[in-house]
């Protein structure tokens, strides 16, 4: 049995370390990847970790996510040796103490913003109306800024947060100023190379391209000290601000270590993976494990018609699959089957939270705490609300524990009637309990907290439940878009509110395509439907032949940039090798015909894998 083919793919990269010589390791799906990090830092660690250590030194690795990033840490048990972050917090930590440097290219780089904003605005004005008044706000705020510059004592940055203050940088600031600080100043290359001798990139592909160069230079710079060392998969590049073709900007004197195996998925997943990876890297090709299960992957295409039962249609076509598996574990999806869309919106509708979300999600304040389920104003709801009943329910301690905290019956510094008090705490959860049991509204929820003192009710949720939709959209140009929010929230089931949490915090079996790279699961289920995407970025109709490229893709073709159909492939290629034991991709279509010849014709399904819904709908 050979299920070793990487070794030597490992040897490489510890050849690296103790030879000083950077690498890009080409590490696909199910590769093991992951593993092969940890053993090349603890191989880092064993060969350098001393020296390091006592001159006060640092092996610096990036991750993609602060998931991945607490992953590793622990997994080097918390070393101080190795300094762990996502590519935001690393960067923030290198500049700040350079605060007039940051300054000086803020301005610069707003006052660039703005002369293209001047000269889009001048030419604008036989444009539509709400543009140029788009515009004309978009300039006055850039010169605020501009403004407001020369004063900030201090710039702060919070790489998990919304970043609203007045001296705040956003996240797009962060890396902008970073990759131009450090192109253009050599001692701070410099700096870092011997801070960091050591400098490991996972998922290097999906890095901002401009911090790709920036690290770059300062090892063509200071090749002698400091050791890059990428770890990617140019098939699995998902987001536009990766940087395109990197392996083949790769120095000619960096190792290139490959790994050949998938680790994960069945043979016939690989297969799959295999056909759909060749079309966008030519050392895609992957080896299963010898002993890996057959496997099964299946293609329904549903007509698309108005007005479908999407959640019944898909419900039906996992327990096709339980048939043709012979997996029972198919018809569990809550459970067993993961479920994956292209919007989170879509994941929202089938889930039952749609309105709520498409609330909350334009609210700007939002926009990055939300769906990292970090967002303050909800907390009264997930860590209060929902717990409290939960515990009553259980008839665990929890509940007692949470109001000690938080409620005003029982957190008075004197109380004259604690008996009563208690009372009146315990009769409150139970009708909060039956409140929550009866799906009412986000308003009665919430008024019966204000009524019964059973938890402060403060900030925008208290301002929202003293005003009602009528009094919002009478004043709506002078109404705050917060404010305005929670208001139209209140009318809305508690229900939408708990199910978003347990979206938030994966408790439900969805999520989207492009939020499950680096996971796997035994049982996939991959939505398809462009008519529910409101993204231009992926088209699974131009993949899979339903509609006509446009003019723009065939001209990046020709140009050799990338495409709309390059993009989706690159998707579809990480949502099917996500899946271990068995695939499904349900897609909705207008030509169903039209996909099923060219699936077969891309040899990446054969003709009884690919079921058309009706034709079981009509048997």
């Amino acid at each position: 049995m050979v299920n070793n083919v990487d070794e030597h793919a490992d040897e490489q990269l510890y050849n690296c370390v103790q030879n000083r010589t950077s690498f890009f390791l080409f590490a696909g799906a199910g590769s093991g990847k992951t593993q092969s990090l940890i053993q090349l830092l603890n191989k880092t660690r064993e060969i350098w970790g001393k020296t390091l250590m006592s001159e006060g030194r640092h092996v610096a690795v990036i991750t993609y996510t602060n998931a991945a990033t607490n992953e590793i840490i622990n997994r080097l048990n918390y070393s101080p040796l190795f300094h762990v972050s996502t590519i935001h917090s690393f960067v923030w930590d290198v500049i700040k103490p350079y605060q007039e440097d940051i300054r000086y290219w803020y301005i610069k780089n707003n006052k660039d913003k703005l002369n293209e904003l001047e000269i889009k605005h001048a030419s604008s004005k036989s444009t539509t109306t709400k543009t140029y008044i788009s515009d004309t706000d978009k300039i006055n705020k850039i010169q605020k800024k501009i403004e407001k510059a020369p004063s900030i004592k201090q710039f702060i940055y919070n790489p998990n947060g919304n970043n609203l203050e007045y001296n705040s940088l956003n996240h797009s600031d962060v890396i902008t100023i970073s990759s131009q600080m450090i192109l253009k100043n050599e001692m701070l290359q410099k700096i870092i190379a011997q801070q960091y001798p050591f400098l490991f990139i996972d998922e290097s592909q999906d890095t901002k391209k401009e911090l790709i160069d920036a690290f770059f230079k300062i090892q063509e710079k200071f090749s002698s000290i400091f050791t890059l060392g990428l770890l990617g998969d140019q098939k699995q590049r998902i987001y536009m601000d990766g940087k395109e073709n990197l392996a083949s900007i790769i120095p000619q004197d960096w190792e290139l270590p490959v790994k050949h195996m998938n680790y994960r998925c069945s043979k016939r997943i690989v297969t799959l993976a295999n056909k759909i990876g060749l079309r966008i890297d030519a050392m895609a090709e992957q080896e299963p494990k010898d002993d890996a299960p057959e496997g099964c992957v299946r293609l329904f295409l549903v007509n698309m018609t108005e007005g479908q039962d999407k959640e019944l249609i898909e419900k039906n076509i996992r327990e096709q699959m339980g048939h043709f598996t012979e997996d029972s574990s198919w018809k569990d999806p809550v459970n067993d089957v993961k479920v994956l869309t292209l919007e989170h919106l879509m994941a929202a509708k089938r889930l039952g939270f749609a309105s709520l979300y498409e609330i909350l999600s334009k609210v700007k304040k939002y926009s990055m705490t939300l769906l990292q389920g970090k967002l303050s104003e909800l907390e009264l709801f997930t860590k209060r609300i929902f717990p409290i009943v939960d515990s009553e329910k259980e008839k665990s301690i929890e509940a007692l524990n949470i109001l000690k905290k938080y409620s005003p019956l029982l957190s008075r510094e004197s109380r004259e009637d604690a008996y009563g008090d208690l009372k009146k705490c315990q009769d409150a959860v139970c009708r909060l309990t039956e409140l929550i049991d009866a799906d009412a509204s986000i308003r009665e929820v919430v008024s019966l907290l204000k009524e019964t003192q059973l938890l402060t009710v403060s900030g925008v949720i208290l301002n929202a439940l003293n005003l009602s939709i009528h009094e919002i959209e009478e004043n709506e140009d002078d109404a705050d878009e917060e404010l305005m929010a929670w208001v139209r929230l209140m009318e809305l089931p508690i229900s939408e509110m708990r199910m978003l949490d347990n979206y938030l915090t994966q408790k439900t079996n969805y999520d989207t395509h492009q939020g499950v790279k680096g996971l796997e699961f035994d049982r996939v289920m991959v939505i398809i439907d462009d008519s529910e995407s409101k993204g231009k970025w992926f088209s699974y109709d131009k993949l899979f032949g339903v509609k006509k490229i446009s003019e723009t893709d065939r001209k990046n073709e020709e140009e050799g940039k990338e495409t709309t159909v390059d993009r989706t492939m690159r998707l579809l290629y990480v949502t099917c090798t996500r899946a271990k034991k068995s695939l499904v991709l349900v897609m909705y279509t207008t030509d169903v015909d039209m996909v099923k010849r060219n699936m077969i014709n891309n040899e990446w399904f054969e003709e009884n894998e690919i079921i058309p819904w009706e034709s079981i709908t009509t048997e």
